[in-house]
C-alpha cells in the first residue's frame, strides 16, 4: 500500500515529541506490571489487547513462549532484537544460520508473531511490479531493476524456506491476476507491461523476470477469469498461505539455534551504556520486566518505530497506519469452482485498492475468501493509528460486501458468513521502501523497519543484507540503495 508524497508526514512529526513523552516512562518511574498491562495503552506501542487475527486462531504453540522463565537481565547479549514479525524473526535465523555460537535475545511486546506479520491477506505476492517504470524514472534504470529483482527473489527465498522446512502453513503456489475495471486503469497497466518487456529484451539478466506476466483484455479476461465486469487482467504467479504458521516456524528455527524468545515482554526505551562494560555491553533496553544489555541492538519494530527511537519519530518519514481484513465465506458451494483458486488485487474498484486471496481445498478454512483493503471509507485512510484493538466498522461494511460483487451472483450466490474481522498496524514511507541498515551516529543500532505493508515480499531479503551490514561492515551489490536508513533524515514533509 503506498502514500502519495502530498500525504506527507506532518502530522506524525508534530506529535512525536509528544509521543515520545507520553511512551516512555522517566527514568525513576516504576515500570508497568504485565498483570496491570490490560489496562495500560502507550501511545504509539502496541496495543496489549489486539483483535485476533483470522490466522491466529488457534494460537501457535511458541505463541506465549518464554526461553527463559526470568528475563535473563546479567546477561550481555551480541544482539537484541525487538520484535518477532517476520523482519526480526528472519534476521535472528540468518545471523544464527551464519555463526550458531551467537547469543541472541528477541524481545516481543505481544504473542508471538503478533503483529502485522500475523496479521496480513496471506499473500507472498511480487505485487509491485507495476513501479518498475516509475522507479526507472526516478532512480535510474541499474536501481530500477535492483528493487525489481529483490522483490521477486525475497519471495522466491520465503517460498523456499517454507519448502525446505516442511513448515505447515497451507502454502500454495496459485496463478494471481491484478484486476481492472477501467478502461483507463488497464491501459495504464498494458504499457507498463510493454515497458518492462522491452527492458528485458535489452537486459535479460537484470530484472525480475523470472515470473512471466500474462496481459488478458476484454472478453478474454472475462472468459478466464469468469469475473463478469473486468476490462482486462495481469497474471502472474503469487502464492498463499496462513503468514502466522510461516513466520512462527521461522522463529521455532531460531530457537533450535540457540535464539531466546521473551514474548509479552515491551520494550520502552534503548539506551546507550556510557562506560561499555568488560562483556561488552553499548545498549540498554528497558521493559516492564527489567533491562537487558546488548553489544548491538536491532530494531524489527515496524510501526512501532516511532515510539522507540524519537530521532526517527522527529524525520516524520515513517508513519504508522491501520489496515483492516475480514474472512467471509459465500453461501454457494466453491469447492468445484475454479473462479475460487486464484487470488486477486484490483486498485481501481469503487471500494479502492483491494485484495483477495482464497482458502485453497484442503487447508483450514477451505473456501474462506480473505479480503482487506477499503481504507478510502476512513476519512483520515487510518493513518497515524497504532490501535489494532478495534474495527472500524464503515470499513467492515465494505469489506463484506466486495466478494458478493466481484465474483458475481452465480459465483457467489445470495448470502455472505462472515467469519472474522481484524485489524493490524503496517508502517508507510513517502517513497514506499522499507528502512534498513545502521542508525546514523548511534554504533551497534540497526533497523529493518517499516514494509509499507509488502513485508512478505521486502523483510526476508532486508534481513539478509542487515546481517551482512553487521556481521562484514558493508552492504551487499545487490540490496537496492533506496532502502537506506539514512534517506529518513533527508526528508522534507511537503506542505
Amino acid at each position: 500500500m503506498r502514500l502519495p508524497p502530498t500525504t506527507a508526514l506532518i502530522s506524525i512529526a508534530a506529535l512525536a515529541p509528544e509521543v515520545r513523552a507520553l511512551a516512555v516512562p522517566p527514568a525513576q518511574a516504576p515500570l508497568p506490571k504485565r498483570d496491570n498491562l490490560d489496562q495500560i495503552v502507550l501511545p504509539g506501542f502496541p496495543h496489549p489487547n489486539p483483535t485476533v487475527s483470522y490466522w491466529q486462531d488457534p494460537p501457535h504453540r511458541i505463541a506465549n513462549l518464554r526461553t527463559t522463565p526470568e528475563l535473563p537481565t546479567t546477561d550481555v547479549f551480541d544482539y537484541v532484537i525487538v520484535g518477532s514479525g517476520i523482519s526480526g524473526a528472519a534476521v535472528a535465523f540468518k545471523l544464527l544460520s551464519r555463526d550458531p555460537n551467537l547469543s541472541i535475545l528477541m524481545l516481543e511486546a505481544r504473542t508471538a508473531a503478533g503483529a502485522a506479520s500475523g496479521r496480513n491477506g496471506g499473500h507472498c505476492k511480487p505485487g509491485d511490479w507495476k513501479e518498475v517504470k516509475d522507479w526507472v524514472e526516478l532512480y535510474g534504470e541499474d536501481e530500477a531493476l535492483r528493487i525489481g529483482k529483490m522483490e521477486q527473489d525475497c519471495v522466491d527465498d520465503v517460498r523456499n524456506f517454507v519448502k525446505t522446512h516442511n513448515v505447515s502453513s497451507g502454502w500454495q503456489d496459485v496463478e494471481t491476476a491484478d484486476v481492472y475495471w477501467t478502461k483507463e486503469a488497464f491501459d495504464e497497466a498494458v504499457e507498463i507491461k510493454k515497458f518492462q518487456d522491452e527492458l528485458q529484451q535489452r537486459r535479460p539478466n537484470d530484472g525480475p523476470w523470472s515470473n512471466k506476466r500474462t496481459v488478458y483484455a476484454g472478453q478474454a479476461a472475462r472468459d478466464y477469469w469468469k469475473w463478469p465486469q473486468i476490462l482486462g487482467a495481469v497474471a502472474y504467479t503469487s502464492h498463499t498461505q496462513n503468514p502466522y504458521l510461516t513466520v512462527c516456524a521461522l522463529l521455532e528455527q531460531g530457537l533450535e539455534k540457540g535464539l531466546n524468545l521473551q514474548t509479552t515482554t515491551i520494550a520502552l526505551s534503548i539506551d546507550q551504556v556510557s562506560n561499555s562494560s568488560e562483556a561488552g555491553a553499548k545498549w540498554e533496553v528497558k521493559t516492564d520486566r527489567g533491562t537487558v544489555q546488548g553489544k548491538q541492538v536491532v530494531l524489527a519494530t515496524n510501526s512501532y518505530t516511532n515510539a522507540l527511537h524519537a530521532g526517527l519519530a522527529s524525520t516524520g518519514f515513517l508513519v504508522p497506519q491501520r489496515n483492516q481484513v475480514a474472512a467471509v465465506h459465500p453461501s454457494k458451494d466453491t469447492s468445484n469452482n475454479t473462479v475460487f483458486r486464484r487470488s486477486h488485487s484490483y486498485p481501481d474498484l469503487h471500494s479502492g485498492n483491494n485484495y483477495i486471496a482464497i482458502r485453497a481445498p484442503g487447508d483450514i478454512g477451505a473456501g474462506d475468501v480473505i479480503v482487506g483493503g477499503s481504507t478510502k471509507f476512513s476519512p483520515t485512510r487510518e493513518r497515524n493509528i497504532t490501535d489494532d484493538s478495534v474495527i472500524n466498522q464503515d470499513i467492515a461494511d465494505d469489506l463484506h460486501g466486495v466478494g458478493r460483487v466481484v465474483f458475481g451472483y452465480e459465483n457467489w450466490g445470495e448470502t455472505t458468513k462472515v467469519v472474522k474481522d481484524w485489524t493490524g498496524i503496517i508502517c508507510n514511507t513517502p517513497d514506499g521502501f522499507p528502512v534498513v541498515g545502521g542508525l546514523p551516529n548511534e554504533e551497534g543500532l540497526w533497523a529493518s523497519a517499516c514494509m509499507n505493508g509488502h513485508g512478505m515480499a521486502w523483510a526476508f531479503r532486508s534481513a539478509e543484507a542487515l546481517v551482512q551490514m553487521m556481521a562484514e561492515g558493508e552492504t551487499p551489490t545487490w540490496f537496492p540503495k533506496a532502502f537506506d536508513i539514512n534517506r529518513a533524515w533527508n526528508y522534507t514533509a511537503e506542505e
